[in-house]
């Protein structure tokens, strides 16, 4: 007997809990008076036209984050300062934008050309070796 009750009031506990999250919700309904001072502020923003001053806008340009060289073709390396200088002077005066890397070696690496994308570089210093003069340059990875 005592199974049997246990068994009813489970089920009607089941049956009551599955009928109450059955039921719809009954929305608020909107309040007259809200939606007509709702529709009014409406109407009387679109009518009222607010005289903004002109000002003069300055034409901004995009800022473009400028991501640092990386990749260097390098045409020669010296151990002294003073002839690696000499051909970067060359190479600047030729039109070139050569810059100096010191080697942790000793030695002063002249770059005649410098990039930050992979790709572009290598294809670079793949049409570079291939003329007989430019046979000895070499690409150097900053790190």
């Amino acid at each position: 007997m005592r199974r049997y009750i246990k068994t009813v009031f489970i089920a009607s506990l089941i049956l009551s809990v599955g009928v109450s999250a059955c039921k719809d919700e009954k929305k608020t309904p909107v309040k007259k008076e809200v939606a007509e001072k709702v529709e009014a502020k409406k109407e009387s923003s679109k009518t009222e036209t607010k005289a903004e001053p002109v000002v003069a806008k300055k034409k901004l340009k995009p800022v473009v984050e400028q991501v640092p060289n990386k990749y260097f073709l390098i045409l020669a390396s010296f151990q002294n300062m003073k002839n690696a200088e000499r051909l970067q002077q060359k190479l600047t005066k030729d039109g070139y934008n050569s810059e100096i890397i010191e080697a942790a070696n000793g030695f002063h690496r002249v770059s005649y050309k410098a990039f930050s994308d992979r790709t572009l570089a290598f294809q670079e210093l793949k049409s570079a070796r291939a003329s007989e003069e430019h046979k000895e340059n070499w690409l150097y990875i900053k790190r």
